[in-house]
């Protein structure tokens, strides 16, 4: 049965078993479809959050239902205030011309027929969600009524934009002694600066609008990516891409999946920083579980060499890549970091940010075989350097190794 038509299902329990015990209570239905751009899940999951936690007393709970709606049961205590509230989120936004919310009202001792009458309705129209819907990821809510506006513009602005032109690309190179080095994969994502100058804002100092703009850039990409991927040359090349669990979980990601073939889905590596991967546990795993069925790579990014020894076995055995940042501490802490690091781990860790000779010179010495960096094709050019650190052999061969590899 459709995941939302059992919500509606479970609500209309609810009400019926509030009405028999005559409880003063009141189901809120609250409708974003007037507002435009709220098909995109990002704005909607941001109004949802900013009901929560601005509109609604924590023992209250929102449940997302289809068609852009919410339903809040309250008690009559509540009503007032929740209206109120909702009243004064719904000025602001026509203000600012951005539409308008619907407010519907049940009181469940009297018109518990009539709610049921319009849930059912929902039910009826609710589309068939695709299984993903049941990873359940939570986004943090908007700082205030203010960050919603410029959400929308950012939404309006990214949405329009051609951002196959802010499409950034990097080699992930293969680097070991007497060998020639090869081209490992690429990574793509969208430049987050570029989105700046076509939005008009200052992100960078804003961890939610940040968090935010990057999802809807990175929904902009997974669109691309249905396009470009199945129609690109018969070369194989793994991909890697950086995402949200929310972008994951969503049906961007799993349109991608039904468009590529099963070949092109095991050259795919999806990357979650490790902070995202451990703030919702749960989510990480149906994530990660959801991945493998699908035979796509998980990748865990943005470590510091303090976070090797931390590492659980749930970490290891998920990801099939541990990315460190190789820029994010001094390089003696990042050679003690990686002397930690065993067989197994060595040949899945790729060491990114790897700018300087000493990273690159202190990540071969110690075994890794994996290089990212914007600077990595530099070092390459030099072949006295490519001597120095990885034999005359491998020198001889860089050359051709840069001309066939994707270019930075």
């Amino acid at each position: 049965m459709q995941a939302e038509a059992i919500k509606i299902q479970g609500l209309i329990k609810l009400a019926h078993e509030i009405s028999n015990r005559k409880s003063q209570c009141c189901a809120l239905l609250v409708d974003f479809s007037g507002i435009p751009g709220i098909r995109n899940r990002v704005l909607f999951r941001a109004f949802v959050s900013f009901v929560e936690e601005r509109c609604l007393d924590h023992a209250l709970h929102a449940h997302p239902l289809a068609r852009n709606v919410i339903v809040v049961i309250l008690p009559h205590a509540e009503e007032t205030t929740v209206l109120n509230r909702l009243s004064e989120l719904n000025h602001f936004l026509l203000q600012q011309r951005h539409g308008t919310i619907g407010l519907h009202r049940f009181h469940l001792d009297t018109e518990v027929s009539e709610f049921i009458a319009f849930a059912s309705r929902l039910m009826e129209q609710a589309p068939a969600p695709p299984v993903h819907r049941s990873i359940q990821t939570v986004d943090p809510a908007p700082p205030d009524i203010v960050a919603l506006d410029h959400l929308i513009g950012i939404e309006r602005s990214i949405g329009q934009a051609d951002l196959t032109l802010q499409m950034r690309s990097q080699t992930i190179w293969d680097l070991q002694k007497d060998q020639p080095p090869g081209d490992f994969a690429e990574e793509l994502w969208v430049s987050m600066s570029a989105v700046e100058k076509i939005t008009g804002q200052d992100l960078h100092d804003d961890a939610w609008m940040l968090g935010r703009s990057t999802d809807l850039a990175d929904k902009r990409l997974l669109a691309f990516l249905v396009k470009e991927i199945p129609l690109a040359d018969a070369r194989r090349v793994r991909r890697f891409i950086g995402l949200t669990p929310a972008n994951v979980a969503g049906s961007d990601f799993h349109r991608l999946i039904g468009e590529l073939s099963a070949a092109q889905l095991s050259d795919l590596v999806i990357e979650l920083t490790l902070l995202d991967w451990r703030m919702d546990p749960q989510a990480g795993r149906e994530v990660a579980a959801m991945l493998r069925r699908n035979g796509i790579g998980l990748a865990l990014s943005c470590l510091r060499a303090e976070d090797l020894p931390h590492l659980t076995r749930e970490d290891i055995e998920a990801a099939q890549f541990l990315k460190l940042d190789a820029s994010a501490q001094p390089i003696e802490q990042l050679a003690i970091g990686l002397k930690t690091l065993n067989g197994p781990l060595l040949s899945k860790t790729i060491l990114g940010h790897c700018d300087t000779e000493e990273q690159i010179a202190v990540g071969i010495l110690c075994g890794i075989r994996l290089f990212q960096g914007s600077r990595l094709t530099h070092f390459l050019d030099n072949p006295d350097l490519v001597e120095k650190l990885l034999g005359r052999d491998a020198a001889l061969h860089t050359a051709a190794a840069i001309r066939t590899a994707h270019k930075d």
